[in-house]
């Protein structure tokens, strides 16, 4: 995440790191040494005395005295273990919080590149480092920005802004009808430009690019049609800055049209290939490297060109260097196109981007341009081999070139570079870091009057002995300071090391006060529980007595009597004495079952239905007293009530969060019935052990809050 200063947090925090650390210190103060000790060799008593030139050549020689020394291997180490530490823990803080799509390793490339980009900004002459991107393509942004710092050109951007700020009409050209036709038709015609087909504002900007361009030509002169081809590569890389729908920003097209001209500027006459007798030597020359790289490492590939063109043969000797001659005459016209649009229509955008960044990278580089592209060109032919030994004909092979190129990827260019020519081509870009260290121009220095030095005093002389006494009394006095650090940070990690311990034990005693008052709490409920089920089992008890008596005197009642014939009245006093009729009660008008009036059952009725009342109504009374050992009255059964309601509740929506945690989703009905018997029974399972957890912690939240 970059800060408001346009670098990333991490960066910040890595440069705060640093410049606290030892490492730094001590190569400053090394440096400082350094520095000193050319003053006085010099007879320079200050260093503000020196020039711009003059500083600059003092840091240089100092910093290459160290370089290679223990400093300045410490502070390289420090670096970068402190900004490979501070990147992780960045990433690390956004997957917590921000929960991103991306990977770790795609965040970690992504900050990187934002560090790269900001830093760049800040110091553009470090574009020169973008050579470790070597056979890599450039993500978007380092593109963009890598492009405009080596296609810099402030004065063509200001001319063009200032003539579109006092005369629109001039930056136009006269034939800007004929150009935007001829945009259109070539984003439709060619089949790599797919993705710039319906585009409202890239054909705007490639458009108004183009027209500017022949405007300055002040000319009625078309333009060629390899002009339309090389504004396109600029357009595709600010793709992502253009509208599909309206016309580019004039900030935009300004970018653009700086870009477009630095480069027509900067092309190497082989690519230019105006036909003039330099540029057809140039064009010679590349030729001929382009030969060396496929004689050398594709020698099929030169034999297929040989032996199709034919007709150059009839003015050849048929020896070795009339067979050299040959391929080089149909190399020319096999790839002279190729060369002048530099690959543009013969690879797919992402492919020609990356092969163009190369290019781009390389063009502070005297004579990179040229290897690269031999390079390039002689990779396109060598993966394309398989499709050229069968061609017949010179048109054939540029049939095969158009039709099968955009199809090759950046990964294949990239294998092949690494396996051939990498390590020279890396070489080449770096040669100008691994230089000797530059002598400085006195003629581009600018000294003080010579008043000033004779005004001034001069150092005094001093003796080796004497500057050998001085830097051993200042390696002794840093190596006490060192010591004093070292015991300093000793003392303080030994103070946090007690604390540690001393809260560690505060944390350790406390929980197992927790503990003991959880198994404390555990222990009541348990005894309360068994409380509770002894009484629920001696209520069970005594009602299942009453309830054999019952049966004991039912029988009897159903039993005939002895007399032979006794009577109705006789029967129904004895059951009228033998039961008691209990009360009515409200809750008996719940059940389903039919209540008879709590009397003696009268005379009228034969003994079979005296029975059948009675049983009716000992039925009735014994479930409306199972009811109020179950569920109690009044405010005791709200309250079963309610906490019934809310355990309800409570298994139901564990059931459902169980079903998230173990399937990933809720299940759909019917869905648990068609999977297989092992499965259902291992989910089952899993479900009881999550829902019994939850179970368990609620009800310790419940009796840690006093309930």
């Amino acid at each position: 995440m970059a800060t408001s200063h346009g670098y990333p947090k991490w960066l910040l925090n890595s440069k705060e790191d640093i410049t606290k650390s030892k490492e730094w210190n001590s190569f400053v103060h090394e440096l400082h040494e350094a520095v000193q000790q050319q003053l006085t060799e010099s007879h320079v008593q200050y260093f503000t005395d020196l020039s711009d030139a003059e500083k600059e050549l003092f840091m240089q020689r100092a910093t290459k005295a160290l370089e290679g020394g223990s400093s300045s291997k410490n502070l390289f180490t420090k670096v970068s273990s402190v900004m490979d530490q501070r990147l992780n823990d960045e990433v690390s803080q956004q997957l917590m919080d921000d929960n991103p799509t991306g990977t770790k390793s795609d965040l970690v490339v992504e900050s990187a590149h934002e560090g790269v980009i900001s830093l760049l900004k800040r110091w553009p002459d470090m574009k020169s480092k973008l050579h470790i991107c070597f056979n890599q393509p450039l993500v978007e942004p380092l593109r963009q920005l890598a492009w405009q710092l080596y296609l810099s050109n402030p004065r063509a951007r200001k001319i063009y802004v200032d003539l579109l700020n006092e005369n629109p009409r001039a930056a136009m050209s006269p034939l800007d009808l004929e150009i935007s036709q001829k945009v259109e038709q070539m984003v439709l015609s060619e089949t790599t430009f797919a993705e710039l087909k319906g585009s409202v504002g890239a054909f705007y900007a490639m458009k108004a690019t183009l027209s500017y361009h022949h405007a300055r030509q002040q000319t009625s002169n078309r333009l060629k049609d390899i002009d339309y081809f090389l504004v396109v590569p600029f357009v595709v890389v600010a793709s992502s800055n253009i509208s599909r729908r309206e016309p580019a920003s004039g900030k935009l097209v300004a970018l653009l049209v700086e870009e477009y001209l630095t480069y027509l500027s900067t092309r190497p006459g082989f690519v230019i290939d105006s036909g003039s007798q330099l540029h057809n030597e140039e064009m010679k020359g590349f030729v001929n490297k382009v030969a060396v790289i496929l004689e050398k490492h594709y020698p099929d590939v030169s034999t297929v060109i040989s032996k199709t063109y034919i007709p150059a043969r009839e003015k050849i000797i048929a020896t070795e260097k009339g067979s050299r001659a040959l391929l080089l005459e149909g190399l020319q016209e096999l790839i002279r196109p190729m060369v002048r649009t530099m690959l543009i229509g013969y690879l797919n955008f992402e492919t020609l981007l990356f092969v163009w960044d190369q290019y781009i990278i390389g063009l502070d580089v005297p004579g990179f341009s040229a290897e690269w592209l031999s390079v390039a060109i002689a990779t396109l032919l060598g993966l394309e081999h398989e499709k050229l030994k069968d061609c017949q004909s010179p048109l054939a092979m540029e049939a095969v070139l158009n039709r099968e190129s955009p199809h090759l990827t950046v990964q294949q260019f990239q294998y092949q570079i690494k396996r051939y020519h990498y390590r020279e081509l890396f070489a080449m870009l770096t040669a100008d870091q691994k230089a000797a260290m530059p002598v400085l121009d006195p003629t581009q220095s600018i000294h003080p009057p010579w008043r000033h030095w004779y005004n001034d005093q001069i150092p005094p002389y001093t003796k080796p002995q004497d500057r050998r006494k001085a830097r051993e009394e200042r390696e002794a006095e840093r190596e006490r300071l060192l010591q004093q650090q070292r015991d300093a940070e000793r003392l303080k990690k030994e103070a946090e090391l007690r604390d540690r311990r001393v809260t560690e034990g505060e944390m350790i005693k406390s929980t197992v006060e927790e503990r003991a008052r959880l198994d404390r709490e555990r222990i009541e409920l348990e005894n309360q529980l068994q409380e509770e089920r002894r009484k629920r089992l001696d209520a069970e008890r005594r009602a299942q007595e009453e309830i054999e008596q019952l049966r004991r005197e039912l029988n009897l009642l159903k039993k005939p009597p002895k007399s032979p014939n006794p009577s109705l009245f006789s029967t129904a006093s004895y059951v009228s004495r033998m039961l008691i009729p209990p009360p009515p009660s409200p809750a008996s008008a719940m059940t389903t079952i039919p209540e008879s009036p709590s009397h003696t059952p009268a005379p009228s009725l034969n003994p079979r239905a005296q029975a059948d009342e009675v049983m009716f109504d000992f039925l009735a009374k014994i479930r409306k007293s199972m009811d109020k050992i179950a569920s109690g009255e009044g405010p005791e059964a709200e309250y079963l009530d309610k906490e019934t309601e809310k355990f309800i509740s409570n298994n139901v929506q564990d059931i459902k969060r169980a079903q998230l945690e173990v399937f990933g989703h809720r299940l759909q009905p019917g869905e648990f019935e068609r999977m297989d018997a092992q499965k259902q029974k291992r989910s089952s399972d899993q479900i009881m052990e999550l829902i019994q957890k939850w179970r368990e912690d609620r009800r310790a939240r419940e009796i840690k809050q006093g309930r």
